[in-house]
């Protein structure tokens, strides 16, 4: 594991925060699925992935975040991404097409009400 990558978690009053910081990879990833196993365990109303301090992020991170996308939606369970999101990040989700699916948020704020706003 890099000594760049850093995952942490946090519950707050409206959601629980998976922030990632540094780089995800194929190498690194590991620790932000446990880290997303925590959230899944916790049963918080949002989840909300941080990548405000993510640098550099792979189809690592895109399959890890499509697979929890899915995952929440089909148990009526909240998640967002949160930005704001670094320009290698932003790169990433409009090259791969996934910045239209993935619920994606300029800030955490903003990924919150958004999640609990949805239908």
């Amino acid at each position: 594991m890099s000594d760049e990558q850093l995952v942490t978690v946090r519950a707050t009053e409206r959601a629980f925060v998976v922030a990632a910081s540094g780089e995800i990879d194929v190498d690194t990833v590991n620790e932000l699925h446990e880290a997303m196993a925590q959230a899944w365990r916790a049963n918080v109303a949002v989840t909300v992935v941080d990548l405000s301090q993510t640098e550099f992020a792979d189809s690592s991170l895109l399959n890890l975040l499509l697979e929890a996308h899915q995952r929440y939606a089909a148990e009526g369970r909240l998640l967002a991404v949160a930005g704001p999101f670094h320009p290698n990040v932003t790169r990433l989700f409009k090259v791969t097409g996934t910045a239209d699916y993935l619920p994606l948020a300029a800030t955490m704020d903003l990924a919150v009400q958004r999640a609990e706003s949805r239908p």
